[in-house]
Formats: structure tokens, C-alpha cells, sequence
């Protein structure tokens, strides 16, 4: 019997607890490249917080288990930011992260936005392929400092116009 995955991109608050879980598990690893991620600061409580400031919080699921998550908004430019998107490890390479972003594109069309935005590690070239796979192209380069305090270098990938029409 194959596993019934569920997506929901509006968990709300109570599910705080299963996506921070899930974004420390699947943002771990950073800590061994010296440039940590910001979600390893995440809590509960903060993500309530962003919750009620209007991020959403979505969740895949695996025979009822959290295994993947991502936040969202809508962003000023007229596309749906995503961030976070996480899967936890033994996870990977099933397709979550795809269907994540497949149903948030779903999301923002319907909500009238262009498509979608992110930002990537520059560093992260699995990730940007995964994300180009998808439909998103880099739009631009820079740096962030994360919550870390630490000076990343991103990249600005932004929904391909032939995929946003």
C-alpha cells in the first residue's frame, strides 16, 4: 500500500510544533558548513508569532507524520514568497520539496499573485536544480545575514515568466 501524503498549506498555529520540528531536523546540516541556519533558531512560540503577522506555514505529511514544511506570504512585488522549505532527511529525494512547490504555485495563481519567489543559498546548486526543474529561474545574487548573525550568499530565484502566465 503506497502512503497517503497530505498537503496543507495553512496548518496555523497549532501546528508550530510539527514544522519547527521538521525544519530543525531538514536545517541541521548547516551547522557543519560553519554559516548555521536561521532555522535552527526557530521556535514554537516565534513561528505563532509570525503566524499571527500573516506567514503561513505549510506541512507535508506521510501516513499522518510532519515530514517536510516551508512558510509563506505574499510579497510586495506580487509573488508568493516561500522560505524554510525543508524535508527531514530520510525523506529526501521523494518528491516532497516538488509537490510543496507545485501546490504553493497552485496557491498563488489562485490568489491572483504572478507566482512565486524564493531565496537560495548560493551554495545550495541541488537546490537551485530542483527549483529550476520546477519552473523558477535565478533572477539575482546577493548576500543576507541570517538570524545567525552570519553573511550568506543567495540567490533570488523568481517563477519563469512562461510558468507564471
Amino acid at each position: 500500500m503506497s502512503p497517503r501524503v497530505e498537503i496543507d498549506l495553512d496548518a496555523g498555529p497549532d501546528a508550530a510544533d510539527d514544522a519547527v520540528a521538521v525544519m530543525h531536523r531538514a536545517f541541521a546540516e548547516y551547522a557543519r558548513t560553519g554559516l548555521p541556519s536561521g532555522a535552527m533558531t526557530e521556535t514554537a512560540e516565534s513561528l505563532r508569532g509570525e503566524i499571527a503577522g500573516g506567514v503561513r506555514i505549510g506541512l507535508l505529511r506521510v501516513d499522518g507524520r510532519a515530514v517536510a514544511s516551508v512558510k509563506h506570504h505574499p510579497a510586495g512585488d506580487g509573488t508568493l514568497y516561500f522560505g524554510r522549505l525543508g524535508v527531514v532527511p530520510e525523506e529526501r529525494g521523494r518528491g516532497h520539496a516538488a509537490a510543496l512547490v507545485r501546490a504553493l504555485r497552485t496557491h498563488a495563481h489562485t490568489s491572483g499573485l504572478a507566482g512565486l519567489s524564493c531565496l537560495v543559498r548560493e551554495d545550495e546548486e541541488g537546490n537551485i536544480a530542483v527549483y529550476q526543474g520546477l519552473g523558477m529561474a535565478v533572477a539575482g545574487r546577493g548576500e543576507r545575514r541570517s538570524r545567525t548573525g552570519a553573511l550568506i550568499r543567495v540567490v533570488e530565484m523568481r517563477d519563469d515568466e512562461a510558468v507564471a502566465d
